[in-house]
């Protein structure tokens, strides 16, 4: 079909490629946008269970209350039995409206709307505090149909074959072939990378962590009890999770007389189960060895039709890895292609569809932004990511940790999810919060929310602003006596925030400055402590690494920045605001009885 020319291409017309396509073409009618998927829709996937989190982009997409239309299941929490003690208890998203934000912050969702002022909407609070399950089918199709409905030129049956890239390693086109035996190649200036875990096109390949390498065995149901019922009708429910030996079972009602029924084991189990039986044999065994499971499906059938293939049960391998390189020159990758993480929380579509609407958010503000670094701009996006799967990552590791205590995952939570102290929260609190997507972030570019730590270097507003001030840190007069103890690298990096006008998402994002870390365990920290430094300080943030003492580091730092840029004092006196700043972010630790 010869050579055509968009200004993007999509690889992968699934949540994550679908949304980052109906979103640019949202703010950005006159872009051409072409969105290749080798399936054709509708067709079936894992994966039914949604979280609050999702709602603001479902709202940016126009689709959320499609979703009540579609019959889709309300999820109105998690339901856990776990471990030795055998007594439920609930994430109930309800409880969210008992949430209080400390005087002077405010937390952002993903379109930049304070999430503490939408609690207190009543118009609101019905999106802020449930989520739907779904039949993937159907849900997966509706945001594709979106994409075209915005004027994205979608085609299904029609798989990417190879990116091109110039001398420099810049995206310059797309080979593709489709299910009819056609072929061409479209030429384009970016790619999103959205094709799933198998992706062929990152490169640099993948990380797999060593210690969240499952399998999961599913089926589907009908005849079978639900678990949790609101009101005596099947129309909301809260997910049920349950530990069994080895491993745990999700039970999670998708229609009226659809149960979606799954076990979750590791690798090294599954595969010593297999040299003695089938995989279907080892799911049913399985759920009968459960007894809060096994009496909800006792008269029950396992359907063969909802699959596809006349299959009643399926396998899929659950191991959470992420692409090594997200971003490059021309491209950026979405979904599971950037990271996926193991399904305890049901994060996978809620991950996919804010990387997809986020890169949409960040391609926007490349084009409109000539004056920022465009390389800086997606490693930004990079971070966030990296940042919000972070946090379901950690959390899901102490599930499968040896502490197998309710308490112990919901401290973790409160470590996560009021990282910044300015959240009025109890643990379980924090853990509805987690369970619910919610990791806040406190927003860092509003002038009335900020702090300024530093002003007047040099005629500027302010070098250094921090949202905090009553942190617990050591006044700026008493940080030289202090030794500086490196608990993750970092660095100074362009960061970004979702832009809102009179709290209406504009499709674009406010840019600035930050201590950024990309330890795995520390990500979170970045969002929830938010900094602006002025870019010129950044050779005192790349020399806060070799120094061990804050003292020393205030003795160098005059001696970093351009000449006559502003007096020692001054200088020195935005150095103490980016200790400080490191200190909060948990990136450093300040121990008293250093020389000064």
């Amino acid at each position: 079909m010869g050579i055509e020319h968009r200004d993007v291409v999509v690889l992968g017309g699934g949540p994550a490629g679908s949304t980052f396509a109906a979103i640019l073409k949202k703010y950005e009618p006159n872009l051409s946008v072409t969105v290749l998927e080798k399936a054709r829709f509708p067709r079936y996937h894992i994966g039914e269970s949604l979280i609050p989190a999702l709602n603001p982009v479902l709202r940016d997409l126009g689709i959320y209350d499609d979703l009540g239309r579609a019959g889709f299941i309300r999820k109105m929490g998690i339901t856990f039995v776990w471990g030795r003690d055998r007594t439920p208890w609930d994430a109930d998203y309800l409880k969210l409206g008992d949430v209080r934000v400390h005087e002077g912050a405010e937390v952002l969702n993903v379109l930049g709307q304070d999430f503490s002022k939408l609690l207190r909407r009543p118009e609101e609070r019905d999106e802020t505090f449930n989520a739907f399950n779904v039949r993937r089918a159907e849900f997966d199709h509706m945001i594709m149909n979106r994409a075209r409905d915005f004027g994205a030129d979608v085609r299904e049956g029609t798989r990417g074959r190879t990116i091109h890239k110039d001398e420099h390693g810049r995206v310059t086109g797309v080979d593709w072939e489709d299910d009819q035996g056609r072929e061409g190649t479209i030429e384009t200036s970016f790619v999103l990378d959205a094709s799933g875990q198998g992706t062929r096109f990152t490169p640099g390949g993948r990380v797999f962590d060593p210690h969240m390498n499952n399998y999961a065995v599913y089926g589907y149901w009908s005849g079978a009890e639900w678990k949790i019922l609101y009101r005596g009708t099947r129309d909301r429910t809260n997910v049920f999770i349950c530990s069994v030996d080895k491993g745990w079972i999700w039970y999670i009602p998708v229609a009226q007389d659809l149960i979606s029924v799954g076990v979750v084991t590791n690798t090294a189990h599954f595969k010593d189960a297999l040299q003695n039986q089938d995989p279907e044999s080892f799911y049913h065994e399985t759920i009968q060895g459960c007894p809060e499971v096994r009496g909800l499906l006792s008269r029950a059938t396992n359907r063969d039709d909802f699959i596809g293939g006349g299959k009643r049960i399926a396998v899929t391998r659950d191991w959470s890895s992420w692409a090594k390189s997200p971003t490059g020159p021309g491209w950026a990758t979405a979904g599971d292609a950037a990271i996926f993480v193991d399904p305890i929380l049901s994060s996978g579509v809620t991950l996919a569809m804010q990387s997809g609407h986020r890169a949409a958010y960040t391609y926007r503000t490349a084009r409109a932004r000539k004056d920022l670094p465009e390389d800086a701009l997606w490693r930004a996006y990079a971070d966030y990511i990296r940042g919000e799967a972070g946090s379901f990552l950690r959390l899901a590791r102490y599930f499968y940790g040896n502490n197998r205590a309710a308490p112990s995952w919901w401290w973790e939570a409160q470590r996560l999810v009021n990282a910044s102290g300015k959240l009025a929260v109890d643990d379980r609190q924090a853990f509805t919060m987690a369970s619910a997507g919610f990791f806040p972030t406190l927003r860092a570019v509003t002038d009335d929310t900020v702090i300024p730590l530093v002003a007047g270097i040099a005629g500027l507003q302010g070098d250094v602003y921090n949202v905090f001030y009553e942190d617990g840190l050591p006044p700026p007069a008493e940080l030289p006596k202090h030794a500086i103890e490196h608990l993750a690298p970092f660095r100074l990096a362009l960061r970004t925030e979702p832009m809102a006008s009179e709290g209406k998402p504009t499709g674009q994002l406010d840019v600035f400055y930050d201590l950024v870390s990309d330890d795995a365990d520390f990500t979170h920290r970045t969002h929830a402590a938010p900094s602006k430094i002025a870019p010129v300080l950044g050779p005192v943030v790349e020399a806060m690494g070799r120094h061990h003492e804050v003292s020393t580091l205030l003795a160098e730092a005059p001696r970093l920045l351009p000449e006559g840029y502003a007096s020692p004092e001054a200088i020195r006196a935005a150095t103490l605001s980016v200790v400080r700043a490191a200190a909060k972010k948990g990136f450093v630790r300040l121990a008293p009885g250093a020389s000064a």
